[in-house]
């Protein structure tokens, strides 16, 4: 599959990265623009237990939640649909506005998708600003689709199912890490929005799309804590500056120190659960033109 990371507004300027990053999703044929807030792309936290309830909340709700900010806000759940790109149909999108505070003017919760959309997936749980889960609260976070969390379950990685006998959670965390290519797994993002790859896996989620007419390198292994394995950055050819960033975490693992293939790597390294692959020409990598524009 082809696929889009992204970078938050505030990180993505700490990095030298070109243009735009977009994915495709092979089974729904989704693609969706990660947002330009922070990793969990404007998320709130608001109490329910139910992961992605049948019944959904219905329109007109107004509920009280915490912005990533630790901000109390006002909530109200303008529309609610059922994902079309999702097969399994337990994955709803909900139109979501903020109230702006000192006032009464409401403004969209989420930044537009690539498909124009902004909504935002309920999701049982809450990660920290460097991405990682944390223990479980009793929140459900407000996932926007055009944020690495909500574009990760589109793409078939749903924390709370199992595939195989196996829990996708581990999947979604890695995932995470690969659209942000966050290689060093302390949330800092080495990408820029819109910018295509090709994701696979081993369990059959996502398959790899490689075709004479767009070719492609190898780009990287993904795990819930980073990068497993680089062969080479998305926006580079040397992995040097990424080696340099975290030289503890990526020791041994990278191309300068030796070079490994996707099949070598599932052997050697057994935690490596997602890859993806860069396209080898600049103009392969650009947003395509059902990409949003990048903020």
């Amino acid at each position: 599959m082809t696929a889009v990371h992204t970078a938050g507004r505030e990180q993505a300027s700490q990095h030298r990265t070109p243009s735009p990053v977009f994915a495709r999703r092979r089974a729904a044929r989704v693609s969706c623009l990660v947002a330009a807030c922070h990793l969990i792309a404007c998320n709130a936290g608001f109490h329910r237990r139910e992961p992605q309830p049948s019944t959904p909340v219905r329109p007109g709700a107004v509920i009280q939640a915490r912005s990533d900010g630790a901000e109390t806000l006002q909530f109200r759940i303008d529309s609610v649909m059922a994902d079309p790109g999702d097969r399994e149909g337990d994955v709803w999108l909900y139109g979501v506005s903020v109230q702006d505070t000192g006032s009464d003017a409401w403004r969209p919760y989420c930044l537009p998708d690539a498909e124009g959309r902004s909504a935002a997936i309920p999701v049982p749980g809450s990660w920290s600003m460097n991405g990682d889960p944390l223990p479980s609260s009793g929140l459900i976070t407000l996932a926007c689709t055009s944020g690495a969390i909500g574009k990760c379950i589109r793409f078939g990685y749903k924390p709370w199912k199992t595939r195989d006998g196996r829990s996708l959670q581990p999947y979604h965390a890695a995932c995470i890490r690969m659209v942000r290519a966050d290689y060093c797994g302390d949330g800092r993002p080495h990408t820029v929005d819109g910018t295509a790859i090709d994701i696979w896996d081993g369990l059959g989620i996502q398959a790899r799309e490689q075709t004479e007419s767009r070719p492609e390198v190898f780009e990287a292994a993904w795990g819930p804590a980073g990068a497993v394995y680089l062969n080479v950055p998305r926006w580079s050819d040397d992995v040097t500056d990424i080696l340099a960033d975290c030289p503890a975490h990526l020791a041994g693992r990278t191309s300068r120190h030796q070079r490994l293939t996707p099949s070598e790597l599932q052997d050697r390294f057994p935690e490596a659960l997602i890859f993806d692959a860069r396209f080898v020409l600049s103009q392969d990598r650009q947003r395509g033109p059902q990409t949003a524009s990048t903020r």
